[in-house]
């Protein structure tokens, strides 16, 4: 299975490239700041959300650890 995550996935292209992996068969992990908006585009689509800002490097590590959680628990 491919994990995808994908920051600013909650409009625009972000959106619409998660809309196409989703459609490929892909898990996609859709990370974006407004969690509104994000939580929002990952029900209309099929994804996770993710909260993450990726000026704010202890948001950018909670995601990546959020992403591995992920990983590890979709190889059991």
């Amino acid at each position: 299975m491919t994990i995808t995550f994908i920051t600013g996935a909650n409009k625009g292209i972000g959106r619409e490239t998660a809309r196409r992996l989703i459609a490929c068969g892909h898990t996609v992990l859709l990370g974006a700041r407004d969690r509104e908006r994000g939580e929002e585009a990952a029900a209309a689509l099929g994804a996770r959300f993710v909260p993450v800002d990726v000026t704010d490097d202890a948001s950018v590590a909670a995601a990546a650890a959020d992403v591995a959680e992920q990983r590890a628990g979709s190889t059991s």
